[in-house]
């Protein structure tokens, strides 16, 4: 079941990666990175390293197979040992080198091969899952290595493309590092049985029967009420649960929902208005419209042919 639910909100995120650059960093070295919009990520693929974040104040030690997500584009440094002083990461590499590198930088000592890269979501993208995460991730390789093989398979896949670059090496590694996004997600979810907002509410089993009821069928034409039979509590007992575990009211919900599929169908298919607002629980074409365009800020028309509002 709560499979069922992070298939569906992955299957509307919207999303590219990439990776920057690989550096091949000896000690000491240091570089702090700076807060950005996108999501970032660095694979250890030898040696070892610490990494501090704003909000711990214990720095964290990763080994080569481990992988650090910051979904949020939170600042950070990476160096070799808490006592050495980090550069900005732009005097380190002042621009993006071609084929991935390799960045080479520090005193000389003992090494660490680092990939560092992205991921960008549209700005349409259904971000429940995002935000539902912490501001850091840390996937330990060898805890997870038994029950998740595959994401250790492909941060070597990357790894190895990154390393040797040859005709179609980017379109190779933008696709893994898309499966590695997912495969994260995976890891992450698992190793979080007791997490609290929408990964909680996925995991409780009341509230994901719920949740995966309005995923399966939007639309349905979903009460408040219809959604408390389906969890097994009252209705008052729901929308305080909901309400308080995920961070909105589970109608609210079920419209972020339902206008997330409707721009991933407008984007992604070429059916009707009238189609695309039956499958998302709307029986008028112009009740649908105008909850899309409260949703996105333009109608369905304009966000189909790419003129999201800059604003």
């Amino acid at each position: 079941m709560g499979m069922d639910v992070l298939n569906d909100l992955l299957s509307t995120m919207n999303m590219r990666g990439d990776v920057y650059f690989r550096c091949a960093f000896t000690a000491p070295w240091g570089m702090r990175i700076a807060p950005v919009s996108v999501a970032e990520f660095h694979i250890v693929v030898q040696g070892a390293c610490c990494i501090q974040v704003l909000d711990r104040p214990d720095p964290v030690v990763l080994q080569a197979g481990d992988v650090v997500l910051f979904p949020h584009g939170q600042a950070h440094v990476l160096l070799d040992a808490t006592d050495t002083t980090p550069a900005p990461a732009h005097d380190i590499v002042p621009q993006i080198p071609s084929n991935y590198g390799p960045v080479v930088y520090g005193g000389g000592g003992v090494g660490a091969d680092i990939i560092c890269g992205y991921f960008e979501f549209d700005r349409g993208t259904n971000r429940a899952l995002l935000e539902a995460l912490p501001q850091f991730v840390h996937v330990q390789g060898q805890a997870i290595a038994a029950d998740f093989p595959w994401l250790n398979h492909t941060l070597h896949f990357i790894a190895h493309e990154t390393g040797h670059p040859r005709h179609g090496t980017e379109g190779v590694v933008n696709r893994l590092v898309e499966v590695m996004f997912i495969q994260i997600m995976r890891a992450y979810i698992a190793s979080q049985p007791h997490a609290g907002g929408l990964l909680g509410a996925i995991a409780d089993p009341r509230l994901g029967r719920a949740l995966a009821a309005l995923h399966r069928r939007p639309e349905t034409p979903w009460r408040l009420e219809d959604l408390a039979d389906v969890a097994g509590m009252s209705r008052s007992a729901f929308a305080a649960g909901f309400q308080s575990q995920v961070g909105q009211s589970p109608m609210q919900y079920l419209t972020a929902w339902r206008m997330g599929k409707a721009a991933t169908l407008l984007t992604t298919t070429v059916q009707g208005l009238a189609d695309i607002a039956e499958q998302c629980g709307y029986t008028s074409p112009v009740a649908f419209a105008k909850a899309f365009k409260r949703h996105f800020g333009v109608g369905p028309g304009r966000y189909r042919k790419g003129l999201l509002d800059p604003s």
